[in-house]
C-alpha cells in the first residue's frame, strides 16, 4: 500500500493534514517554525495554500504581532517575532510548571552547562566552536558542535526558565473581580 491519496500526486499525509486544518493553520503552523525569512511564495508551497491567500493570512498574522515582515530586494520576506516566540514560550512555561518544577529545570539546565564548562575548560559555546580548530579527531570535532548547539539552546531555555520563576507571581496572578 502507497502512501498517496486519491488527490493525484498529493502524498496522503498532505491530505490528511489539510483535511485537519485550515489554509490559515498551516500557514501560521509553517510562518512559526521557520529559521530563516522566507517569501510568501516559499510558506505557499510549504502550507499547501494559494499563494494570495497566504499573503492575505501572513499580513494578519503581523497584524497580531506573530510573524515579522522585511521587504527586501527578493521582496517581502516573513519570520516569526522573537518578542512574541519567546513570551509564548514563558506563558507555556508558567501555565505547565509550578515554581518548583521551574527552578528544578532551571538547575538541571545549569548543571548540564557547568559539566560541558569543565570538560571542554571553555566558557562559552563560541569558544567551544572554536576548540574544533585544535587537533582533535573528526568525530571530537563533530562531538564539539554538537555540544555547543546544545549549549547555546540550553542558555536560551534557561533565560526562559529565569524569566518564568522571577515574575512568576506576575504570570499567574489575576486581578480580584470587583463587585
Amino acid at each position: 500500500m502507497t502512501d498517496s491519496s486519491e488527490e493525484g500526486d498529493e502524498p496522503a499525509y498532505v491530505s490528511r493534514w489539510k483535511a485537519a486544518t485550515t489554509g490559515f493553520d498551516r500557514v501560521q503552523s509553517v510562518a512559526s517554525s521557520l529559521e530563516e525569512p522566507r517569501t510568501a511564495g516559499w510558506i505557499a508551497d510549504e502550507a499547501y495554500v494559494s499563494e494570495p491567500t497566504t499573503r492575505d493570512h501572513l499580513e494578519r498574522l503581523v497584524d497580531l504581532g506573530v510573524l515579522v515582515v522585511d521587504d527586501t530586494g527578493r521582496g517581502k520576506t516573513y519570520y516569526p517575532d522573537p518578542v512574541y516566540t519567546r513570551l509564548t514560550a514563558i506563558q507555556e512555561l508558567v501555565a505547565e510548571n509550578s515554581e518548583t518544577e521551574l527552578t528544578e529545570q532551571a538547575i538541571d539546565i545549569q548543571a548540564d552547562i557547568t559539566a560541558w564548562t569543565e570538560d571542554y575548560d571553555v566558557e562559552t559555546p563560541r569558544e567551544l566552536r572554536a576548540s574544533v580548530t585544535d587537533d582533535v579527531s573528526l568525530e571530537e570535532a563533530d562531538e564539539r558542535l554538537r555540544v555547543a548547539a546544545d549549549w547555546e539552546s540550553a542558555r536560551y531555555q534557561l533565560s526562559l526558565l529565569r524569566d518564568a520563576i522571577d515574575h512568576y507571581d506576575t504570570y499567574t496572578g489575576r486581578p480580584s473581580a470587583s463587585v
